[in-house]
């Protein structure tokens, strides 16, 4: 059943009436990207986790519906960032030397070799008990997509983009939303608390700043 429409008004106000408004978001948020429907998408997404959260705190969200609060506003930051980091790398500056440290990464390839000549070398080659085997090292490329965050926010680091606060705070916001899965954050024994939440804000600010004055330069 709806709220009534007196309640659904005032919640709407209370809500956007503490909402940065659009002309915030033309200056301030992400102007380097130049995708307007990925830029559009994270204002939403931006604007969506400003309610979310403004609903709970009209709530005075406590205990389970806290986490729910704190554990949402992770998620959907979290996500602003990793996009945005990843727009940065591979949209941005993909010819750099730390992003194609990233894309194009050593990989063993084993030898194979005629059988008469192995078992030369199994006699030859042998390490406490154990085979050794012939292998070589050659660059392949990497599916963007296996790379983990914390490598690409190191290679943002390496790139002078941001500073080594924002970069410990981006790596373990991640840890953070990857305990999505219940036995993932039981196992872990994570804190969920607000600071985690009001960090997770932050930093999607905290990114905007940096990224776009090193960008500058």
């Amino acid at each position: 059943m709806p709220f009534s429409d007196e309640l659904q008004e005032k919640i709407l106000d209370y809500v956007y009436g503490h909402l940065p408004g659009e002309e915030w978001n033309e200056e301030n948020f992400y102007t380097f990207i130049t995708d307007e429907t990925l830029r559009e998408r994270l204002i939403v997404e931006y604007k969506n986790s400003r309610v979310i959260y403004k609903i709970f705190e009209g709530l005075q969200a406590k205990d389970e519906l806290l986490l729910a609060q704190i554990k949402t506003q992770v998620i959907m930051y979290v996500s602003i960032q990793e996009a945005v980091v990843n727009y940065v790398l591979f949209n941005l500056l993909e010819d750099k030397d730390p992003v194609q440290e990233l894309l194009f990464q050593d990989r063993t390839t084993q030898i194979m070799i005629p059988s008469h000549k192995k078992e030369k070398l199994k006699r030859e080659l042998i390490h406490d008990g154990k085979e050794i085997l012939t292998y070589f090292k050659e660059k392949k490329p990497v599916d963007k997509t296996k790379i983990r965050y914390d490598q690409k926010v190191e290679a943002c680091f390496k790139l002078n983009l941001i500073d080594s606060a924002l970069k410990g705070d981006l790596i373990n916001l991640y840890k953070y939303r990857n305990t999505v899965h219940l036995e993932s954050e039981l196992r872990q024994n994570l804190d969920y608390n607000l600071d985690m939440g009001n960090l997770a804000y932050r930093r999607v600010e905290g990114l905007s700043m940096q990224l776009t004055e090193s960008l500058k330069n």
